[in-house]
């Protein structure tokens, strides 16, 4: 099966579906991580919020939830 990495959008071979390159793995790992904790700080956020306090781009927020890393919830903001 041929992939693409949602961090440097190269093609690349893999048995089973995976969205990220052997070269970006610790990328990946890095971002996850500090989604995650932006999160557990702020849990009403959406991903524009997020990426805007993390300086990524909300499109690759939205790759963490197509690949199921993360879960969309309903419910309400903080307010601010």
């Amino acid at each position: 099966m041929l992939c693409t990495c949602k961090h440097c959008n190269k093609s690349f071979p893999s048995r089973t579906y995976t969205s990220t390159c052997e070269n970006c793995k610790a990328l990946d790992r890095e971002i996850y991580e500090k989604i995650k904790d932006y999160l557990d700080k702020y849990p009403n956020s959406n991903a524009i919020r997020v990426a805007e306090g993390l300086g990524i781009k909300a499109s690759l927020i939205l790759k963490y939830v197509e690949d199921g890393d993360f879960v969309l919830k309903k419910g309400t903001f903080e307010s601010l």
